[in-house]
């Protein structure tokens, strides 16, 4: 049955139409389930498709990543990690390094094996001894029982809600999360308000499709869907949002953040590694992505017509954001 209806979907998606119908009839499903108090979701359950020591570093990919870009000023205080997905492992690596709790917030339960994720956390003991403290005594099948991880799910545990009330956060950092966030610009508003003066935002936000419709039609032709038919095809799924670049750029610049916008993909180019600014990519990537605009912009929704081309060939951006300490 399962293959069958996954041939079914293959053979929808091929139409742009029928994709589109599909996406709506399966967010009004969403809605419902979750009305109804169902929050399992199979989205971040990234874990498993890999093998343990693919999972470990993945981990400790993520974990470079994030000390890489915040240049090192990770470790201290009061931790949030959002959209942690199915595994704790980032927060693990943040208490080792020196973070006193971290609060793990997904709006969604992403299903797991806890056979599976017990010895993913044996390989990261195994690689690092704080972790390996850490975890001694716990039981690894349940992280309930792990000193300083706290998990929050539901409603309550969205981006949007979880930080409304001033938390006093160090750190707050997501990894492709905040496109799945029905708000995003609003749960960065609040995320901001709930750091410490000093605090630290890090988000690497993924701006592509996720495959709705460019496995079929390109990469950019989601741009081209109505922004009232896209949201009641994303909002209670957790699809992407859409919001793009220009949309932050304009929230960033009313916050109290000192901000930093590293761009990680453009359109027709793919990954930028090591992440850099829009002005430091080589002009020729910068140009072959604004063709690929050019080349489609006159179909967009009507919501992207003032959006700069540069900004819309941006599929891809890490945030850093600090909060001025005081006096500054």
């Amino acid at each position: 049955m399962k293959r069958l209806r996954s041939a079914l979907v293959r053979l929808v998606k091929q139409s742009y139409a029928l994709t589109a119908f599909y996406y709506l009839w399966t967010d009004c499903l969403a809605d419902l389930r979750f009305r109804w108090g169902d929050i399992a979701s199979h989205s971040g359950t990234l874990h498993e498709s890999l093998e343990p020591p693919e999972s470990l570093d993945y981990i400790q990919g993520l974990f470079s990543d994030y000390a890489r870009y915040s240049g090192g000023a990770l470790l201290c205080g009061k931790a949030a990690e959002v959209g942690p997905g199915d595994n704790c492992g980032v927060g693990l690596l943040l208490l080792e390094g020196g973070c006193q709790s971290v609060d793990l917030v997904d709006r969604f339960y992403a299903h797991r094996d806890p056979e599976r994720q017990a010895e993913i956390y044996r390989r990261l003991a195994e690689h690092h001894p704080g972790v390996a403290r850490i975890l001694e005594g716990a039981c690894l099948q349940d992280e309930g029982t792990f000193p300083g991880i706290h998990r929050h799910y539901g409603e309550a545990a969205s981006a949007e809600s979880f930080f409304h009330e001033g938390q006093d956060y160090d750190l707050i950092l997501s990894r492709a999360v905040l496109e799945h966030v029905r708000d995003p610009l609003l749960a960065l508003r609040r995320m901001t308000e709930a750091l410490r003066p000093g605090g630290l935002l890090l988000h690497k936000v993924d701006l592509r499709d996720h495959g709705m419709f460019s496995d079929h039609h390109g990469e950019l032709k989601w741009l081209e869907t109505p922004g009232r038919v896209h949201r009641r095809m994303s909002r209670a799924s957790g699809r992407p949002n859409r919001i793009l670049l220009h949309r932050y750029r304009s929230a960033l610049a009313s916050l109290p953040l000192e901000t930093d916008l590293l761009i990680t993909r453009l359109a027709g180019v793919g990954d930028i590694d090591p992440h850099v600014p829009y002005e430091a990519i080589p002009s020729d990537l910068r140009h072959r992505a604004l063709a690929v605009v050019a080349s489609r912009k006159e179909h967009f929704a009507s919501e992207f017509e003032d959006a700069p081309p540069a900004d819309l060939s941006v599929t891809g951006f890490f945030l850093v954001g600090r909060k001025p300490p005081f006096g500054a």
